[in-house]
């Protein structure tokens, strides 16, 4: 069966982006997402890119892009300056969790980080998400140390950024960097096996 591996970071908003389409494409093109939590920093560095805030006009380009791409897609956006909070606790619970308890607990934290609903300038940040999506306190306490590894299978697969999604059951992997990307992952999908 075809499937794909999402690689994701909550400091990406990107990926909150594509996140908002994930459940329709998932339907639609009958393929098993699995979410996978990466380090973000370290996949950039490890690859030898760079962050897109770092360059200038890439930075005020990519505000102008997330805010055009969120109109297009009618979903609530409010940018979070860069590198303004950490996010590994977070994608430590999330790498915890398995299945559809993994994607609603990542929907909750982008959708409450990338909307405006928590300001992740607050040390409580996380705790906000919890009690205002109203998950699990048990979550809250785990906390399964897999970043590096998923960060090191990340860069294996080809990765250099996120949202980076690798769709695999044909011979050779694909793999596909962007949410702008999820027309050829689509098409990609509907021609699998």
């Amino acid at each position: 069966m075809k499937s794909i591996d999402f690689y994701f970071d909550f400091i990406s908003p990107y990926t909150y982006l594509a996140t908002t389409q994930m459940h329709e494409f998932c339907a639609k093109h009958a393929v098993e997402v699995v979410w996978v939590p990466i380090n973000l920093p370290k996949l950039i560095h490890q690859s030898g890119n760079v962050a897109p805030g770092t360059i200038k006009n890439k930075a005020l380009y990519s505000l102008r892009d997330l805010k055009r791409w969120a109109e297009y897609l009618d979903v609530p956006f409010k940018m979070i300056r860069p590198g303004s909070f950490d996010s590994r606790p977070a994608l430590r619970i999330a790498a915890s969790l398995e299945g559809e308890d993994r994607v609603k607990f990542c929907m909750a934290v982008f959708t409450s980080l990338w909307s405006g609903l928590v300001d992740s300038k607050q040390d409580d940040w996380l705790d906000e998400v919890f009690k205002q999506q109203g998950l699990p306190q048990s979550w809250r306490q785990l906390n399964h140390d897999t970043l590096d590894e998923n960060t090191q299978q990340a860069l294996k697969a080809g990765a250099f950024g996120a949202p980076t999604f690798v769709l695999k059951g044909e011979l050779r992997p694909q793999l596909f960097f962007g949410m702008d990307r999820l027309d050829f992952l689509a098409r990609a999908c509907d021609k699998a096996v």
